[in-house]
């Protein structure tokens, strides 16, 4: 009867395999908190939620990123730039400004400004935060017009006094600012002889548009950035003043966009448009023809057909010198030049590399980066 019994089970064993267990997925039920188990090359964790006890993917953590820290290891961490670029500005607004600013906006009879004042003294509070170490301007003025308001913008600019001798004056500078009613957002950054600031023209001005508040913001932080540089040219008594190009628009660029970002995420979106400009006087965004642009855009007079290109391609350029020696190391290649070195003498104390050697370096780390983003 025994012998029958376990022919029987043995047999009904046999007939009836043992089902393989089911592939386990994000969020089906478990049994034992806190075990591990794989499926699928995937790993997954019993964790309880509520009441419940579900199966939880376990992420691979992200791959670090690893910051350049000179043109040794520029091009070799290059991903690593815009982390390197935030975490130093971040460091500097962290920090009050020692002295308060204080911005007076005028504008023309009939022009609109399309945006709060407070975001013009927060643009420009930020860049003197950035260039906090160097010499800066705590009153400003803002002259603002339209295309209608012209006349009146040159007369009121005419008051003004600059320490410099100047190709263009103040209000010379109106009509490059505002050409025509539909041309009509350009901005000029300046310091007079009481070391006000005098923002000429800027986006958002004309009644005919709007800006957002970080296009806003950045924008008075680029301007005001410029204010910083004339304000160290003026501390060495110079009167007229000739550097790079692609570094006099690239510096206020990554001032600018830093300045209109609130976190890392924003910064890397707002650095994402520049890296998508149209083509203008360079074949493609090779090496070879950043190379070119350097060129071009290293001795003034600047190189007309690819001027446009100093704000995107010089921001990125002068964006990966901000990763390797922070935001202060470019405010600090300005104050060795204006003591009276060259711009390329400057350039090696700082970066401990002369220009011809980091150019190509240099050259190949935006390529990239373009070409990827292209």
């Amino acid at each position: 009867m025994a012998k029958k019994l376990l022919v029987a089970v043995l047999v009904g064993i046999l007939a009836c395999p043992p089902t393989a267990s089911a592939a386990i997925k994000d969020g089906s039920v478990c049994k034992k908190f806190g075990q591990v188990q794989s499926s699928n090359s995937n790993k997954f964790v019993c964790t309880k939620v509520g009441k419940r006890l579900l199966w939880k993917a376990i992420s691979k953590p992200a791959p670090a990123v690893v910051k350049p820290t000179s043109f040794a290891n520029l091009e070799a961490n290059y991903k690593g730039i815009p982390e390197s670029v935030w975490s130093d500005a971040k460091k500097l607004f962290d920090r009050p400004l020692s002295t308060p600013i204080k911005v007076i906006v005028e504008k023309g009879p009939t022009t609109q400004i399309l945006y709060s004042y407070s975001e013009i003294e927060y643009g420009i509070s930020r860049a003197n935060q950035l260039g906090a170490n160097f010499p800066q301007q705590s009153k400003f003025s803002v002259i603002a017009f339209n295309y209608q308001d012209r006349d009146w913008a040159k007369t009121r600019l005419n008051t003004f006094e600059s320490p410099f001798t100047l190709n263009d004056t103040f209000a010379d500078q109106v009509s490059v600012a505002c050409s025509s009613e539909t041309e009509c957002e350009n901005a000029f950054g300046n310091i007079s002889i009481d070391s006000g600031l005098i923002t000429q023209a800027s986006p958002g001005v004309p009644n005919y548009t709007s800006r957002s508040v970080s296009t806003t913001r950045s924008h008075y932080a680029h301007e005001a950035t410029h204010t910083i540089q004339k304000s160290i040219y003026k501390k060495y008594g110079l009167k007229k003043f000739s550097i790079p190009c692609w570094f006099s628009e690239g510096q206020p660029q990554v001032v600018g966009q830093t300045s209109a970002s609130e976190n890392l995420a924003s910064y890397t979106m707002n650095r994402r448009n520049w890296l998508r400009p149209p083509l203008r006087g360079l074949p493609d965004f090779s090496e070879a023809s950043i190379n070119k642009f350097f060129d071009l855009q290293h001795q003034q007079p600047c190189d007309a057909a690819t001027r446009q290109h100093i704000y995107d391609i010089g921001f990125i350029a002068v964006e990966a010198l901000v990763a390797i020696g922070g935001i202060s190391s470019t405010f600090d290649v300005l104050d060795k030049y204006s003591s009276g070195m060259s711009f390329d003498q400057a350039f090696e104390k700082v970066y401990g590399i002369s220009w011809a050697n980091a150019k190509p370096i240099l050259a190949r780390v935006v390529s990239k980066q373009y070409l990827e983003a292209n």
